[in-house]
Formats: structure tokens, C-alpha cells, sequence
């Protein structure tokens, strides 16, 4: 009975040196993001069988966004790729740009894999009140109390409400600056940092949305409004605040699926994008990241003084993205794994 030929020393060293490259790869980082949106879409399918899919989805708008970027980025790539091509007098333009075509998969593959996460995001969270009406929030009041010794708002402000509106306006800086950072990552080269961060980010939106439908919860704004009681009676509004808040009111009212809808407490989704964006940018520049945690600390702080959330949601925001972000290159490197482990043919 014969065994299978064993690696060489040679053999292994190769193989390690595949591993790395695997792992800069569009397949290290979209094939884990596909599967961990499977699984999304799969238990929104069965949440959504069990309240009979009594919503609207902005289907449209997400797919309509992901795409018109997709085309964008793509025709002001195609234009500046053939300027260069003219500037270098390039014989055969046209067949050097279907060459280099391949480049540009992996930037349409992560926008529409982020646009059907955010789809199924929003998909969750209309159907959160429906299938676990909100029950958390005096929980979570009454804990955020016990470890601060009061309501965390009022320390905030107490020592920050003078900075109240420097808060308003840096908080809804999160989606441009979440959204900018990963347009940037999808279009630089593939790199294992890259496929870490985007496994990291894709894992971490799905934790949230786990997080949701187990402790189903408003926060402080919308306290009174769904029943909780006047607690948080005397939380003042500002401008963006009370224009948001508005927002995602009447789209709760209308069983919703507006983009940007949908109203959860905890985690705090905010905190947890915030700190991912800051993790990024640390990865990239020490500098850039020591901006990217200020930045991240002033949504943290933003998002008990304004009242969108309790601190324990984004004590559990920063769990879930230190975790995610320590989960993810196990992801990567089992997946690579996988593959090491088909045996190495001797060659003839």
C-alpha cells in the first residue's frame, strides 16, 4: 500500500510563499464577504417568512447606487488610463486597456457586495420592530445608570454640552468618512492588509445586525415615543439631530426600507464604524490613524451626548469591532488553509 509523496523542504517554502499570495487576492477577501452575506440574506429570508414580509425595500436605490459607482469609477478610470496611453504614445490602446481590465474586478465586486449588505441591513432592521418588538431600552437605561452612577448623557453634558453642536456636525461625518475610506481600500492594490480590513468590515456589519434582534432597543431619543417613559424628558435636539431623527420616525411609521433607515440602539452601529474607519487608517499611516481614533472618540462621546444611543451600545460597538478585527485574518488564513492542504504531487 503506497502513501502520497511528502513535501520537501523546497516543496513547503513554496507553498508558503503561494499562501501569501493567496492572500492578496480579490477571491482571500470577496469569497468570505459573499458567504458571510449569504448567511444574512438567509436568516432575513427566515425572519421575513415568519411576519410575512409585511414591508418596502429601497432595493432599487441600493442596487441603482452600487451600479451608478461601479460606471462612475469606471469611466473616470477608462478616460485617465487612455490619457496616460496618449502621453505615451501607446501602439494598441484599446488592447492594453482590456488587459489591464482585470484590475478593476476586484473595485466592482467589493461596491456590489457592499451595496447588498447595506440592502440587507436595512432589510433587518424594518423588519426588527415587527419581529422583536423593542423591549430592551429600560434595561439598558437602568445599566448604563449603574455603571456610571447616572445617566451617561448628563455627565456628557455636564463637562461637553457647550461642544453639543461641534458634536452634531463631526457625527454626520461617519458615512462620508466610513464610505470614503472604503472606496479608497476597494481601489487600492490587493494586499493581505486589504483582504483583512474588508473580511473585518463585512464580518463586523454582520455581527450588528445579529446584536439588533437580541437586544431590541430605540435609545434615548425615541425613549418617550415607544412608551419607555419620560427619562430621557429633558435630552436637548440639535439641528442634524432632530432632522434625523424625524427621518427615521416616519420611515418607522411607514414600515419603512428608506436608504438609511431603520431604527436600532444597541450596538451602536455608529461607534463600531467609526472605530473599524480608524483601524483602517491606522493600518495605513500611524498619523492618519492618530486623527482616525480622535475622530472615533468624538463619535463615541457624540453618540451619548446627543442622545442616539446608551454607552453600553457603544461599549458593545467596540467589542464587536475589536473583535471582528481580530476574527478576520483567522478567516482569511483557513480559507488559504483549505487549499494548503491538498497534497503536493511529485513531479515526474
Amino acid at each position: 500500500m503506497s502513501s502520497a509523496p511528502r513535501a520537501s523542504p523546497t516543496d513547503a517554502g513554496m507553498l508558503q510563499l503561494c499562501d501569501t499570495d493567496r492572500s492578496a487576492t480579490v477571491a482571500a477577501w470577496a469569497i468570505p464577504a459573499a458567504l458571510i452575506i449569504a448567511v444574512e440574506y438567509l436568516a432575513a429570508l427566515a425572519v421575513g417568512a415568519s411576519v410575512g414580509f409585511r414591508y418596502s425595500l429601497p432595493w432599487d436605490a441600493y442596487l441603482i447606487a452600487a451600479l451608478t459607482i461601479v460606471a462612475s469609477i469606471a469611466s473616470i478610470t477608462i478616460v485617465i488610463r487612455l490619457g496616460f496611453y496618449a502621453y505615451g504614445r501607446e501602439e494598441r490602446p484599446t488592447r492594453r486597456l482590456i488587459r489591464e481590465a482585470p484590475r478593476f474586478y476586484g473595485f466592482a465586486a467589493g461596491v456590489i457586495l457592499v451595496g447588498l449588505q447595506a440592502a440587507v441591513l436595512t432589510w433587518a432592521k424594518v423588519m426588527l420592530p415587527i419581529a422583536v418588538p423593542f423591549w430592551a431600552d429600560p434595561m439598558l437605561a437602568r445599566l448604563d445608570h449603574a455603571l456610571f452612577g447616572e445617566d451617561p448623557w448628563i455627565i456628557a453634558m455636564r463637562y461637553l454640552g457647550w461642544a453639543a453642536p461641534f458634536f452634531d456636525r463631526v457625527y454626520v461625518s461617519w458615512a462620508p468618512a466610513k464610505f470614503g475610506t472604503l472606496i479608497v481600500l476597494l481601489v487600492l492594490p490587493e494586499s493581505r492588509r486589504k483582504s483583512r480590513t474588508l473580511v473585518a468590515y463585512f464580518l463586523l456589519f454582520a455581527f450588528i445586525v445579529f446584536g439588533q434582534y437580541a437586544f431590541s432597543s430605540v435609545g434615548p431619543l425615541f425613549y418617550a415615543q415607544f412608551h419607555f417613559g419620560d427619562r430621557f424628558a429633558h435630552l436637548p435636539l440639535e439641528p442634524w439631530v432632530r432632522t434625523a431623527k424625524d427621518y427615521l420616525y416616519q420611515d418607522y411609521l411607514r414600515v419603512g426600507g428608506d436608504p438609511g433607515g431603520g431604527i436600532s440602539a444597541w450596538p451602536s452601529f455608529h461607534v463600531a464604524g467609526a472605530l473599524w474607519t480608524a483601524q483602517v487608517w491606522n493600518s495605513w499611516d500611524r498619523r492618519l490613524g492618530m486623527f482616525g481614533f480622535a475622530w472615533f472618540i468624538i463619535i463615541l462621546i457624540g453618540s451619548v451626548l446627543l442622545g442616539w444611543h446608551y454607552a453600553v451600545d457603544g461599549i458593545a460597538g467596540i467589542l464587536l469591532a475589536v473583535g471582528a478585527w481580530a476574527v478576520a485574518p483567522r478567516i482569511i488564513d483557513r480559507k488559504i488553509g483549505v487549499l494548503a492542504r491538498t497534497p503536493i504531487q511529485a513531479s515526474v
